[in-house]
């Protein structure tokens, strides 16, 4: 009878004294635990009558002890029952629960079909025996419960296979495992014994030039198996509560595969949220193995995988501040795909964001997923962090992406899994050999001025360096506010700033600890670092987004990864402060949007860029009748209106970088890459036919026109107003100044204002020779 299995694992590890992990209980002369050392496997039977309580109640105590004893004659007089090649070696019973140990010496372990048919064998031919030696008193056939399982041989822990393997046998029986699950377990504990784990590398691509960024280690089971799915594999392993031992020996590949050239790049190890609470997880495990290998922490990102969601993301964050401190970065998995994973995304803070491969399927054509990309885009920058884009499968994501502004990425059109670390395919090479159309920064009304171009301190040391030395350092350098702390390399690990060091050392045990430790150890490994071309805006709110703790701390700023210098946050908002004025005095003081002047500085920087890009150039039909019937006021709010169409069309189909400006009266410019220039065409022209009605009174909205009078004062009937657009494409060398394009543009405007409604007309010219 099969009451429980917690009960009856209770009571059979009792039995063999177990709990304490002894074979105590076997007898004397067992060969079982010899066999297990030696490699050799131990079948085991399980058997347990049915509804043996009730026939107890129904029949008496009395008539089941003569069941119980006739059964352990039969087992122990007739050996003979279990079939060749396989010998009888002992047998357990407690209650109407049997065990029956075998094995078959000089062969494998039976398949676990054949393993089915050898229980079902032998259950059968007990049974015929027992219900002859029983029938006289009992008006029913007695029946047996069969479970079957294999100890696997175990040098270090042979009691734990022994319990796993009974553990196995009751499920079985009681009818919770099949023989598919069975012959997996089977092989998953053989996979685990074997340590045969594929690990295959995907390389992490900068989007803009095209470089391999770093690589995620990737884990595979045997080829050609169930396992060789990297999600049936870790699946199975949280079921049967595996997942530690797994992971570590996927993080022990990982890690030693990491060799050669490989080494100098960013390594994504993955790891799930439950491993923090296993004890075997700890960074002086994974440091250990980074010294055998001469690879520092920084290089080393824990990617967290939600297959299952965080339940305590207070105490996962203190786990994991632990390897921060030791150096290790941190990055979310699959961002997008679900609420746990946003609130992953808000509680860690990661450093890197790995966008679900759902939001970049069909990017190209899916305009609310690329809104979506942009608006993580915009959130990590605010943030500090960097935006990945997994699953790119062709070029025209990859193009979109680029387009967008996402800094790196990964799929099978870059490169597919391999070990060892794959290059980059020849397609991705081609497409990434094309510049970029645009650079990282955000949609932006007016100019922009690079973080690059505020002065910096260049102040850094080796992490190796003593902190006693950097003491002596920033006493000897009193206005030094912080200092950058670089790898072998050049490329920054971490900042120390003066106050957080002093107060650090001055604590109880500060100074006599870290004194004359290396500043690895007291260093912010998570300092702000952003490269030289981030504009000031960005940086700004990434700056002011940080913990309370660092908001003042300086700004680490980089190109191309290697250390260019520090900027302060007194810098950095001077430079705000004068980007602002400036903008405010050259700004259209009825919108805010940039004026001639900067518009023609835009204009003059995209010609000499040499590449291509488009200007629109904008006109309000029938602006003045509107403005004689109903005055300045209702016309300024049409014109106001009319920019606000305009920064929000171009800030959700236009590009990062783009330029909404106000030439002056009615005439707007904006200034785009051609690839955009139609859709935002498209996109003024909609929102302005929706939203301009609103501004006529109730009876002209009704009518569709105005009552006036033409210059002569005879009465006429004006339409409502519309807008006209003039699109122009520049190619390299096609225009020569600011003057020539409004030439072009005067034109156009005037012939798509002969048509009717709102229009758009595009420039067509080909290049001069």
């Amino acid at each position: 009878m099969i009451t429980g299995i917690g009960i009856k694992v209770a009571q059979l590890f009792d039995k063999l004294n177990l709990p304490r992990w002894s074979y105590a209980g076997l007898s004397v002369s067992s060969r079982i635990p010899e066999l297990l050392q030696r490699d050799q496997w131990v079948g085991i039977i399980y058997l347990d009558i049915e509804e043996f309580q009730l026939t107890e109640q129904i029949y008496g105590g009395l008539y089941c002890r003569q069941v119980l004893a006739a059964l352990d004659r039969l087992v122990r007089t007739r050996a003979a029952f279990l079939p060749g090649p396989y010998s009888f070696l002992e047998y357990r019973r407690w209650g109407d629960d049997l065990v029956i140990y075998f094995h078959s010496p000089g062969r494998t372990q039976p398949p676990v079909a054949e393993l089915a048919r050898l229980a079902a064998q032998v259950s059968e031919r007990l049974l015929v025996e027992l219900n002859r030696q029983c029938a006289r008193p009992v008006p029913f056939t007695l029946n047996f419960h069969v479970g079957y399982s294999v100890i696997m041989p175990e040098k270090e822990n042979p009691e734990k296979a022994h319990y796993n393997a009974y553990k196995e046998a009751v499920r079985v029986a009681k009818g919770e495992l099949n023989v598919l699950e069975v012959e997996r377990r089977q092989r998953f504990s053989a996979l685990l014994a074997d340590r045969d784990i594929r690990v295959v590398y995907q390389p992490v691509v900068a989007l803009d030039s095209g470089r391999i960024f770093g690589y995620e280690a990737l884990s595979r089971g045997p080829e050609d198996s169930f396992f060789a799915n990297p999600l049936n594999l870790l699946a199975f392993a949280e079921k049967n509560n595996q997942l530690y031992t797994l992971e570590k020996i996927m993080r022990e590949k990982a890690l030693a595969g990491w060799t050669g050239e490989w080494r100098k790049q960013v390594l994504f190890l993955n790891i799930s949220p439950q491993i923090i609470y296993d004890p075997a997880f700890h960074p002086d495990e994974i440091n250990a193995r980074l010294d055998e290998l001469g690879i520092r922490p920084e290089r080393l990102v824990l990617e967290i995988t939600e297959r299952t969601g965080i339940e305590n993301f207070q105490a996962f964050q203190r786990s994991l501040e632990t390897y921060r401190r030791h150096g290790f970065k941190v990055a979310v998995d699959d961002a997008g795909s679900g609420y746990s994973s946003l609130q992953a995304v808000a509680e860690l803070q990661p450093e890197y964001i790995k966008l679900d491969l759902s939001l970049i399927r069909e990017l190209d054509q899916n305009p609310v997923k690329r809104i979506l990309v942009e608006t993580f885009l915009t959130f990590a920058e605010k943030t500090g962090s960097r935006v990945i884009a997994e699953g790119i499968e062709n070029s025209e994501e990859l193009t979109r992406l680029r387009k967008i502004g996402i800094p790196l990425g990964q799929g099978f059109f870059l490169a597919r899994p391999a070990c060892p670390p794959p290059a980059l395919s020849p397609a991705a090479v081609r497409h990434l050999a094309c510049p970029a159309e645009v650079t990282s920064q955000r949609f932006r009304p007016g100019g922009m001025v690079p973080v690059g171009s505020i002065p910096s301190s260049g102040a850094a040391v080796h992490a190796g360096t003593m902190t006693r030395e950097l003491v002596d350092f920033f006493t000897e350098h009193p206005r030094v506010e912080g200092v950058a702390v670089l790898d072998d390399a050049g490329a920054p690990v971490g900042l120390v700033m003066r106050d957080k060091l002093f107060n650090q050392l001055g604590t109880q045990f500060g100074f006599a600890i870290y004194h004359e430790r290396p500043v690895s150890l007291v260093m912010d490994a998570r300092p702000l670092t952003v490269e030289d071309d981030s504009p000031v805006e960005v940086v700004s709110q990434a700056a002011m987004g940080r913990p309370d703790l660092k908001v003042y701390d300086s700004i680490i700023v980089t190109r191309n990864r290697a250390y260019l210098g520090l900027v302060s946050v007194r810098q950095l908002l001077d430079a705000i402060t004068s980007l602002q004025v400036e903008t405010a005095r050259f700004a259209n003081p009825l919108t805010g949007l940039p004026g001639n002047r900067q518009i023609d500085a835009e204009l003059l920087n995209r010609l000499g860029e040499g590449r291509p890009f488009s200007v629109i150039y904008s006109d309000l039909d029938h602006f003045k009748s509107f403005n004689d019937r109903y005055g300045f006021e209702r016309g300024d709010q049409a014109i106001k209106l009319t920019a606000d169409i305009m920064v929000e069309t171009v800030a959700r189909s236009g590009r990062p970088g783009d330029l909404v400006g106000h030439i002056g009266g009615d005439d707007f410019i904006i200034v785009t890459v051609t690839e955009a220039a139609e859709e935002v065409c498209r996109g003024v022209i909609a929102e302005f036919d929706r939203l301009i009605t609103s501004l006529y009174d109730p009876e002209d909205r009704e009518k569709g026109f105005i009552d006036t009078c033409d210059r002569q004062g005879r009465p006429v009937q004006l339409p409502l107003m519309t807008i006209s657009l003039a699109l122009i494409d520049c190619r390299p060398g096609q225009y020569a100044g600011p003057e020539e394009l409004a030439r072009v543009a005067a034109g156009l405007k005037k012939y798509a204002k002969s048509r009717e409604g709102s229009v758009f007309v595009r420039e067509r010219r080909q290049h001069r020779d």
